[in-house]
């Protein structure tokens, strides 16, 4: 039977992670995946929390961190100055992780576009890839690229075998994202059983709908709302013997507490019904009111952040957004 074993903070993408990761313990979930994007998801960009402060909050509240699921933009994979760029965004964050004890960080460079040299986009990408997965295996710190994917060029099977058949250095593996599988549709069975020891991570999620090459397709769905088959999912990676950690990659914006509470409640009595496995200590009901009672105030995050109640307002470059 495949397990669920870890959460990943998207699930609070428009909270901070002092609101979301009391939250996820409160749910009795051990490993947890942070995520960090430069467009949204502000949980470990810069500032709050920084580096010691995040291991010390991880500490207290008895989590393990798994990965860093991080992304800084799209490259123009067809310019190779853009490979510098990138490895030098990547560098900045790998010399943090150490001190957090962050094991493993996503990599994406290029963009999806249907310019006519894309092979040697993708070069570029296999480049760029290589020398960013060098430095980190220096500091201890494996890489992951999420593929196939709707957004980046990686977004055939085909292409990302191609890749992994090229690549000069081995710290590099597959991470696998259901909700991209379910829309893309490729043979699931075939795909993992050729990327053999380099599948080293898994999401799960909901999507629907068709391909529609527009970075609108339909992708956030909780488990239960789209159409991917979640049964046929977990067999598959019953049947290559698989491993390594299943990380919940739930995702929702302008939402209060008590809804993200309720689509969990949801997706995980979906998965259960899908004949997914849950940690025995998580909870499959939890209330926004139960969860925050574990939410310690924190005066150190005042600068970018103020909280109160289920309301949260972020301060960055000017902006103000107040989230429901």
């Amino acid at each position: 039977m495949p397990k669920v074993t870890s959460i990943s903070t998207l699930g609070w993408a428009h909270y901070t992670l002092y609101e979301a990761l009391p939250r996820i313990a409160a749910r009795g979930f051990k490993r947890v995946e942070i995520a960090s994007f430069k467009a949204y998801c502000f949980h470990f960009n810069s500032g709050s929390p920084g580096p010691s402060e995040l291991r010390g909050m991880l500490n207290n509240l008895g989590l393990e961190p798994i990965c860093l699921n991080y992304d800084y933009g799209l490259y123009k994979g067809w310019i190779p100055d853009q490979i510098n760029q990138f490895v030098n965004d990547w560098t900045r964050k790998i010399e943090q992780l150490e001190s957090v004890g962050i094991p493993m960080i996503t990599m994406s460079f290029a963009g999806r576009n249907e310019r006519d040299d894309k092979q040697y986009q993708l070069e570029n990408e296999l480049k760029a890839f290589d020398v960013v997965a060098e430095i980190a295996a220096r500091h201890g710190i494996r890489t992951l690229i999420e593929v196939p994917h709707l957004y980046g060029n990686l977004y055939r099977a085909e292409d990302v075998l191609w890749m992994f058949d090229r690549f000069q250095n081995a710290n590099i593996g597959c991470l696998v994202d259901s909700s991209h599988w379910g829309i893309i549709d490729y043979d699931l069975r075939d795909f993992m059983s050729a990327l053999g020891d380099r599948l080293w991570h898994v999401h799960l999620r909901d999507s629907d709908g068709e391909d529609t090459a527009d970075f609108n397709q339909n992708l956030e769905l909780t488990p239960g709302a789209g159409s991917v088959d979640f049964r046929h999912f977990g067999q598959v990676l019953d049947e290559i013997g698989y491993c390594g950690d299943v990380t919940l990659d739930f995702e929702y914006r302008d939402r209060t507490l008590e809804a993200i509470e309720d689509e969990y409640d949801r997706g995980l009595q979906y998965l259960e019904e899908s004949g997914w496995e849950l940690p025995s200590e998580v909870r499959r009901t939890c209330t926004a009111e139960a969860a925050a009672s574990s939410c310690a105030p924190n005066s150190t995050n005042r600068n970018k952040y103020n909280t109160l109640d289920n309301h949260a307002t972020r301060v960055d470059d000017g902006l103000r957004v107040t989230l429901p």
